[in-house]
């Protein structure tokens, strides 16, 4: 049994070995080839190195981040939904950029780092939305599922901060490597992401419930604020216009109108059109119950002579029926005597 086993790892070993010897080749081979555009490779590299660059790049995913927290909100999402478009272009391209700038300093090595790996992986989930709505359309049932999967975009600030780099895993994957444990790099990947994507979950569940209080607070306090503003130029209209009233039945008292129209039209022309309605207050007012019950007067006396001019109408029409037939026979007494 030993024996096999020893036999099994000399053959991995010699397979193993065969393809770093055919990796480093095609490696060598391609580093013979010489670069003409060194200067501007030089350039890129120190710009990537840089801290300007990596501060960037932190604040970018952290924005990102931030946004991606506030799209859950509806109203949130409805009211900004300019802005998250074109931020989401941004970040992609910032994204995009990232990855062209360092693949472009090297091609080759660019492969062998893990974070960069993961960097690439990142940005594939980031055009998989893209890519359902121009093939799929917008009501794809498995759209959700790519846009859910974008919150793995956080995972970006692992290349830029030692710190969250998986804590000593990587030092536990070389001795998991040393005792040739064949499926521990597939654990130790998946475990990071689920531990990562759960982390992430609660962070982004805090984020959304603090976000949520805040936007409520606000709301209270503009609507508060609102009212007492409203409730100020209605104590201002209101005021007004009881002065208003006050002076037209004063002004009643002291002259003769013609009719109530006149009275009417006369307070329409201190009205503007801009003023909002105020009718609790002003409803209650003794001026304005004075003309209300003023305006049921005139309609009373209004709708009485209507009543009357009916009933003369209606004499007039039956006098009018009764002398018909009287004129009937006067007219066929005229044509007999005629014949």
């Amino acid at each position: 049994m030993s024996q096999l086993f020893h036999h099994q790892n000399h053959k991995r070993a010699i397979t193993n070995s065969l393809s770093d010897n055919a990796s480093v080749m095609f490696c060598g081979s391609c580093r013979k080839l010489q670069r003409k555009d060194t200067e501007c490779q030089e350039f890129v590299k120190r710009v990537i190195m840089s801290h300007l660059f990596k501060i960037i790049m932190i604040s970018t995913v952290s924005l990102n981040a931030f946004f991606m927290v506030l799209w859950t909100d509806y109203k949130t999402r409805y009211k900004l939904f300019r802005l998250f478009e074109v931020s989401e272009l941004i970040f992609v391209s910032i994204y995009s950029s990232e990855f062209c700038m360092k693949l472009y300093v090297d091609p080759i090595d660019y492969w062998k780092d893990g974070y960069n790996v993961l960097d690439v992986v990142i940005i594939i989930t980031v055009f998989i939305p893209y890519g359902l709505r121009k093939f799929k359309g917008k009501h794809y049932p498995y759209l959700n599922i790519a846009d859910g999967i974008q919150s793995l975009r956080i995972l970006k600030l692992i290349t830029y901060s030692r710190g969250i780099r998986v804590d000593g895993w990587t030092d536990l994957q070389h001795q998991l490597d040393a005792r040739n444990f064949t499926l521990s790099r597939t654990f130790t990947i998946v475990f990071i992401l689920l531990a990562s994507f759960i982390f992430l979950s609660m962070f982004v569940g805090v984020m959304i419930i603090h976000t949520e209080d805040s936007i409520k607070k606000f709301e209270r306090e503009l609507m508060v604020e609102r009212h007492m503003t409203l409730m100020e130029e209605k104590q201002v209209i209101l005021k007004r216009q009881q002065e208003e009233v006050s002076r037209l039945m004063q002004r009643r008292k002291n002259v003769d109108y013609k009719s109530f129209s006149e009275l009417v039209e006369n307070f329409k022309k201190t009205l503007r059109h801009t003023d909002p309605m105020v009718l609790d207050d002003f409803g209650t007012s003794l001026p304005f119950i004075d003309v209300y019950l003023t305006t049921l007067d005139n309609q009373d006396t209004t709708i009485c002579k209507l009543q009357e001019l009916y009933y003369e109408i209606v004499h007039v029409l039956n006098l009018m029926l009764e002398d018909l037939p009287q004129k009937k026979q006067s007219h066929s007494s005229e044509n007999v005597d005629e014949k």
